[in-house]
This record gives structure tokens, C-alpha cells and sequence, in this order.
């Protein structure tokens, strides 16, 4: 079981990270710890132990890159019925027991279904004809749940064998979206993903307590960098696969919401209009990689950040 954690500037949050990981009742074989920081900040906190590698980047290549430079150092030496784990620096598992319920949970599905490639605590089912994800409803979770891929922050285990079979993160996307991509190429080459289904309700169950929506919002939220690449990256990844209709529907949906805000809420809803643009042009055009600066800064006179090239 080896672990891939991709870190950029916050060393705080990775401290604890760290501690919580050696505190976890199933340790990790291997960390490989991948520091996004050009200037190589997490060198400072990550121990120089056996079984621990720090890895620098060089540059800020986003959690895509970030997953597929550590997935590649995992396959120099892990064997193909080795997990590797995807671990985020500021969301640790809040259980003592997740990587080993989750490993146990990894090597049974396994035994009995060579085809399983990928597991983890929560994941997304896919619509593709509808461009959007479905809510798994709440009676489903219960033992192993079918999904279209693991999300973000949600421990994926992937099998090295699956790695080795469909290749590494695309790096191409930086950032967003990246978890879909790979867990709709998993299902296309025959691989089964699954969600423990009792991790999944418990979860859901903690951010029900946070009170956090989960149903569609007509309104315009303040605008990121964020979401520059997931409109891109979603339009991208179903044109990749062969979905134009599917990527036009995300395209007439991303105007339409600042169009339909206009009236409300003008300087924010033309904020919104011009980054959707730039994103889609970007997305029908291929030009992916870091295009949009992470650290750009918004206000109503501001255009996104534009990264070198």
C-alpha cells in the first residue's frame, strides 16, 4: 500500500496530515510526498525517514500533474497487486481505522472480481448524456456501491495493475475534474470501480451536519480560478471521450447562468461571462495545462492571472 500525496504551500495542514497518517492503525508502506512549490517549502516538514520520499516538482503542475509524477515514481517499484493510496495534504481521515478498512474492503472485492481497480470512501456516478453527476440515493449505501469514479478528497485506492494497464493522472488538466476523467478511462478499458458503501453514508451523514448544499443554485457564487478549469476541463474530457453533445450542453449552461444573473447582479454576472469564455474557447482549442494562475486574484476590473507559457 503505498501512498502519493501532492502538497502546495501549506505546511501547517500537511504537519498534521502527516502525524494523523502515523497514527493511522494500518500504516503506509511508501509516502511519496510531491511538493508543487517552486521554491520547495514542504522539504522542511516532511521527515527524512525510511518509507517517506519528498519528491519537488519544480514547478506548481496542479493535482494532476502532481498525482501522475507520483504515480509514475510508485511504479518504479510497487508490485501490480499493490494499492496506491491518493492522500491530500489539508483533509486527512478523520477515522484511525480508514486505510485499513478500506484496504480490507479493496482486497476482498478483489478476490472475488480480478476486474476491481479502484475503491474509496465516496464517489460520483456520471450522467454523461446530461453532462452532470447523480446523487446516489441514501438507501443505496450500503456495502459495496457501484460508482463511475472516487472523489476528491475521498482516499482512493487505485490497483498499480489498473495503473500500468490505463496510465497515470492526465496531467494536461492541472486541476479539477481530474478524478472523473480517470475513473470514466477505468470503466471504459473494463475496470470496475467501487465505494464502500458504509465509509459513503457516514460521510455524508458528517457534512449533512455542516450543513453544506448539495442542490443546484441559480445564483452566481464568488468567482475563482476554479472555476476557469472546471468548465474547461469538463467540455475537454467529454470531447475526449467522444461526447460533443454532452460538451455543448456544459458550454450553454456556463453562459447561461451569468446570462440569467445579468439583470441581478451585472458587474458579477460579466465577470463570470468573460472567464466562461476564455474557458471554453481554451477547452474547444485543446490549450490545457496551467493556462489560469492559481493565486489570481478577482474584482470587478480584473481579468484572470495568465500563467507563463
Amino acid at each position: 500500500m503505498h501512498g502519493v500525496l501532492v502538497t502546495y504551500r501549506r505546511l501547517a495542514q500537511l504537519e498534521n496530515t502527516l502525524k494523523v497518517l502515523d497514527d493511522q492503525r494500518r500504516s503506509l508502506d511508501t509516502l511519496a510526498v510531491v511538493d508543487n512549490d517552486p521554491g520547495g517549502s514542504a522539504r522542511r516538514v516532511v521527515p527524512d525517514r525510511p518509507g517517506i520520499e519528498y519528491i519537488h516538482a519544480g514547478e506548481n503542475i496542479g493535482p494532476a500533474g502532481g498525482i501522475a509524477l507520483g504515480m509514475r515514481h510508485v511504479l518504479g517499484y510497487a508490485d501490480d497487486d499493490d494499492w496506491v493510496v491518493l492522500l491530500d495534504d489539508d483533509d486527512p481521515p478523520r477515522r484511525a481505522d480508514t486505510l485499513a478498512v478500506l484496504a480490507d474492503f479493496g482486497d476482498d472485492l478483489r478476490r472475488g472480481d480480478p476486474t476491481v481497480a479502484a475503491v474509496g470512501k465516496s464517489g460520483t456516478n456520471f450522467n454523461i448524456r446530461l453532462a452532470r453527476s447523480i446523487r446516489t440515493p441514501d438507501h443505496m449505501l450500503d456495502g459495496p456501491v457501484p460508482s463511475d469514479c472516487i472523489g476528491g478528497n475521498q482516499v482512493p485506492f487505485i490497483s498499480v495493475h489498473a495503473i500500468r494497464t490505463v496510465g497515470v493522472f492526465d496531467e494536461r488538466l492541472f486541476f479539477g475534474f481530474e478524478e472523473l476523467e480517470y475513473g470514466l478511462r477505468l470503466r471504459a478499458a473494463g475496470f470496475r470501480v467501487y465505494v464502500h458503501g458504509g465509509l459513503w453514508r457516514e460521510d455524508r451523514a458528517y457534512h449533512n451536519r455542516l450543513g453544506l448544499r448539495t442542490d443546484p443554485d441559480r445564483r452566481l457564487a464568488h468567482l475563482s480560478w476554479r472555476r476557469y478549469y472546471s468548465i474547461r476541463n469538463l467540455i475537454y474530457i467529454l470531447r475526449k471521450r467522444g461526447h460533443p453533445i454532452s460538451a455543448s450542453k456544459v458550454t450553454a449552461r456556463s453562459l447561461l447562468k451569468p446570462l440569467y444573473n445579468i439583470p441581478h447582479h451585472p458587474a458579477l454576472a460579466g465577470q463570470h461571462l468573460r472567464v466562461a469564455m476564455r474557458a471554453i474557447a481554451d477547452a474547444y482549442l485543446q490549450r490545457m495545462g496551467r493556462t489560469v494562475e492559481p493565486e489570481a486574484k478577482y474584482d470587478h476590473q480584473d481579468e484572470l492571472g495568465q500563467a507563463p507559457r
